[in-house]
């Protein structure tokens, strides 16, 4: 796949992920989380998503990797793709405010 395709499927999947995060029933998440970045392999086996809320990322990276099998699931529905790639969330900076 070239790098301009996978880079056009990373922000698709962003963009994807963000609108299943918003419409997340979790109290435990935060009001705000933004999907920052998406970075998927070349086979599209897994996905690295860097996520920042306005505090708590460390948190909300753990809850969203526990809900990862969900995420996915929502994923699939949501975008047509041969595999969903397993869906890994890091922490990003946003607790800067």
């Amino acid at each position: 796949m070239s790098h301009k395709t996978l880079s056009r499927l990373e922000h698709h999947v962003a963009r994807a992920l963000s609108a299943i995060i918003h419409d997340m029933k979790d109290p435990r998440l935060p009001i705000v989380v933004t999907v920052e970045r998406v970075r998927l392999s070349p086979d599209l086996s897994q996905a690295r998503v860097l996520v920042s809320a306005i505090e708590r990322s460390e948190e909300t990276a753990e809850l969203l990797n526990h809900a990862h099998r969900y995420l996915q699931e929502e994923l699939a529905h949501t975008m047509e793709l041969r595999r969903i790639p397993r869906l890994r969330f890091f922490a990003g900076p946003g607790e800067v405010l």
